[in-house]
């Protein structure tokens, strides 16, 4: 077991002798190695001892602690960081290359809008009833790609991208039934159960993403695409980007298999559309089985991008290149 998902309230987390203790009331403990955790994930509201918080670090086990009542509210604590400082400073150095900068945001774009592509041509095979729509998103796809090409500044290529994410997400939402009131991408608060798993989804690979930085040396918060922020793993969110259609494409055949259905939800007093507590028990193995291959495919790119920054600031062997495509799987 790689990641554990506790979304029991009340429960408590302690550790003794190298084991992960949850105590649930009126539950028999669960009792856990901690050397088989690498990612230990909550959405309830429990109780943490801080030798649990000592042993997690001292095990490089990654905490991530997500709202289920506020999508997008989330806090990840790593294990101790790793030993490689060479790979940081020159992660450092680059930050300051604006040609280096640009390219590493292009390559980033590219992938994106190339696994949106894709993404749309399964679907088109899928649904005849919906080839006009997705011919014509798939076409605006093709301009998108073409002008990230030839984008001169990564403010620019931010623009391209957010024009490649307008075209992309309308044809998006037709793949869905109308029941599920998807229309547009929304975040804050997600109006509906789509935005709603695509919010989650995209939090527990953003958690992801910053455990794969992390365990090859470099600093998740110096992003590319995405400028530095306070509070903002940014190069996670770069990595984010990757996986964003792989993500949706899952997220359409939950929804099209019935895996979960609009029972599954419930809204909050802000009109927040989210998981209700038999939504999140069905919905948590499922991403536990899906993620594996999330989770290779991060760490694979995190360990590219580390060798690049060695290899371009001229302590290690040749260049590599710093994305290596999509996922070969259709999510």
């Amino acid at each position: 077991m790689e990641q554990l998902f506790i979304d029991r309230k009340g429960a408590s987390l302690d550790v003794e002798a190298g084991r992960l203790l949850v105590r649930i009331p009126d539950e028999r403990p669960i009792s856990l190695p901690l050397r088989q955790l690498q990612i230990v994930a909550i959405s309830a509201s429990v109780q943490l001892s801080s030798r649990l918080l000592l042993a997690f670090d001292k095990a490089a086990i990654t905490l991530t602690l997500v709202n289920p009542r506020q999508t997008g509210e989330w806090l990840v604590v790593n294990g101790n960081r790793h030993g490689h400082v060479a790979r940081r400073v020159g992660q450092y150095q680059l930050c300051q290359e604006e040609g280096w900068m640009l390219d590493a945001a292009r390559q980033i774009v590219l992938v994106k809008i190339r696994s949106h592509y894709r993404a749309l041509l399964r679907y088109r095979r899928q649904r005849a009833d919906l080839r006009y729509v997705l011919t014509g998103a798939l076409r605006q796809l093709r301009e998108r790609y073409s002008s990230a090409l030839a984008a001169t500044s990564i403010e620019t290529l931010r623009g391209v991208e957010g024009a490649a994410a307008a075209a992309y997400f309308p044809a998006l939402a037709a793949m869905f039934a109308p029941h599920w009131q998807f229309e547009r991408r929304a975040r804050r608060p997600p109006p509906d159960p789509v935005n709603a798993l695509l919010s989650l989804g995209y939090s527990l690979i953003y958690g992801e993403a910053v455990r794969a930085l992390v365990a090859c040396g470099l600093d998740p918060a110096i992003g590319c695409l995405h400028d530095i922020a306070y509070q903002r793993e940014s190069l996670a969110c770069d990595l984010v980007e990757l996986l964003r259609a792989d993500v949706d494409a899952w997220v359409v055949s939950l929804l099209r298999s019935e895996s979960l259905r609009p029972t599954h939800f419930s809204r909050s007093e802000g009109n927040s559309c989210m998981l209700n507590k038999e939504g999140r028990e069905l919905f948590y193995p499922l991403y536990q089985a899906q993620a594996h291959e999330w989770r290779r495919y991060l760490r694979r790119i995190a360990m590219q991008w580390a060798r690049k920054v060695l290899a371009d600031i001229r302590v290690d062997d040749g260049p590599v290149l710093l994305v290596a495509g999509e996922t070969d799987g259709e999510g």
